[in-house]
């Protein structure tokens, strides 16, 4: 896989148990659509969960001490299958390279602890806290190692072009099958596309952008695994698959936060759905050899793959002001990034229900979200959205009012209102929401003085009463 992707392998056991039904029906059913009925789509948009820093589980394996290459002639037949019913040339044998499952779960662990990779998860965690996404007493930094290092198989590293695999586990099964032929189509991509160069790994790509490439990647990956399995495997060995996957648990998973949870498969499952309804247009493989050449750049566009191919439901650029200044001595901005229509979604959802988490994400055109962190546990936290139409800013900011009181419910009082912005405080912080035509701006600070500073900055939005 390339950087900054989540690795099949290390969560493909419990993806397997949660997407059995979609491997079953597929290999029964050929004109199945191949979704899951698990409770709808999964995303993972913003910085922390696009796996960029923390979740970039690169198992580099040093062969002289503690890997060693291997030959597996099953392996060969998995990689010519893989390039036939992908439609793409192996210009290059992957190397497949075993090491243990301590040494792969060191490396996971030990990729996350650079000063960036830290920075990052710190920024991160204050503003899923901020947001309510999680609690005040989580640790995201040991959610995530607890959740990656619940199952571990292996993966392909587009940096050493190699397939890495637990020692001892082999390749017998039908889930070990299927699970190469995933990651053999990274190495398929990798040949053909490059998955460490524009367009597909940009370092300027922001959360929502990134995440967009990210899933029509794995999307790709999941499909083809599906058809080999469909062309390939015997309904024995589907039932083989579908057993396996009823014993696996994943204690870490089912316990993390539900962004978390639904973050960590979107790329897979909502990925999927994409590559799937591309294909469906009738463009085929072809039609996603495309789109690696011209990626989906924003989750709008995965979970709505009828947009792609217009191109113009590009999402609109929001340029937040710097307002470091204007808060004084000691505030330091340590975040600037974009929730995308899956991060909208997922936050009203779980403060109020899917189907109001459905209506205001789908509205989405656009975000930038800043934090600011101030003296002690003081910070300043803006928000502000770009809405397809003013119909669908004017339900944001309805809604907002019901994910506050939901979120705090009588802690939560009422401070002024104007007919374009209202002002809430729940403890120390105070809530305001704006809205000017289809722009909405969600603004949280640690006290009253602070939020009124920075409002003053955004001058089409009226001032708190």
């Amino acid at each position: 896989m390339r950087k900054g992707l989540t690795i099949m392998s290390v969560l493909i056991f419990v993806i397997l148990a949660g997407l059995a039904f979609v491997i079953v029906w597929v290999a029964v059913n050929p004109t199945s659509t191949g979704t899951t009925t698990n409770g709808g789509t999964l995303d993972l948009s913003f910085k922390p969960f696009t796996l960029n820093e923390l979740l970039h589980n690169k198992t580099k394996v040093d062969l002289a001490t503690s890997g060693k290459r291997i030959h597996s002639a099953k392996f060969v037949q998995i990689e010519a299958q893989t390039s036939k019913i992908r439609g793409l040339p192996l210009k290059n044998q992957v190397p497949l390279v075993e090491a243990s499952e301590g040494l792969i779960k060191y490396q996971l662990i030990q990729s996350s602890l650079d000063q960036k990779s830290i920075d990052q998860t710190v920024a991160s965690e204050k503003i899923l806290k901020a947001m309510g996404l999680l609690k005040p007493t989580d640790n995201l930094s040991t959610i995530l190692t607890d959740v990656l290092t619940e199952q571990i198989a292996g993966s392909y590293d587009p940096e050493t072009k190699e397939i890495t695999i637990v020692k001892g586990k082999g390749l017998g099964s039908a889930t070990d099958e299927i699970t190469m032929s995933h990651e053999v189509t990274h190495a398929l991509q990798d040949q053909n596309f490059g998955l460490t160069k524009p367009p597909l790994e940009n370092k300027d790509y922001n959360s929502d952008e990134d995440t967009g490439v990210t899933s029509l990647i794995e999307g790709d990956a999941t499909d083809t695994m599906y058809e080999y399995a469909k062309t390939y495997m015997t309904y024995q060995q589907v039932l083989q698959v579908q057993q396996e996957s009823t014993t696996i648990k994943s204690p870490q998973l089912d316990k993390a936060p539900l962004y978390i949870r639904r973050g960590l498969l979107f790329p897979y499952d909502t990925g999927l759905s994409f590559v799937q309804g591309i294909k469906s247009d009738g463009g085929g493989e072809p039609e996603v050899d495309n789109a690696l050449r011209n990626p989906p750049l924003s989750t709008q566009l995965i979970m709505h793959p009828s947009l792609f191919p217009s191109g113009q439901h590009q999402p609109k650029p929001v340029t937040l002001p710097d307002i470091t200044t204007s808060l004084g001595k000691g505030w330091k901005q340590i975040d600037n990034d974009t929730l995308g229509e899956f991060d909208i979604q997922i936050w009203f959802e779980q403060f109020v229900d899917k189907a109001t988490g459905d209506d205001v994400g789908d509205g989405w055109s656009g975000n930038t979200v800043q934090y600011y962190q101030g003296p002690g546990k003081n910070y300043v936290f803006p928000n502000e959205t770009v809405w397809l139409v003013p119909e669908d800013a004017r339900l944001f900011f309805n809604d907002y009012v019901k994910l506050l009181q939901s979120r705090f419910g009588s802690a939560l009082k009422k401070v002024g209102s104007t007919q374009t912005s209202y002002l809430y405080q729940a403890g120390p912080v105070f809530f305001y929401a704006g809205i000017n035509g289809s722009t909405t701006l969600a603004l949280q600070a640690t006290s009253r003085d602070m939020l009124n500073k920075a409002l003053a900055n955004y001058t089409n939005m009226a001032p708190t009463q």
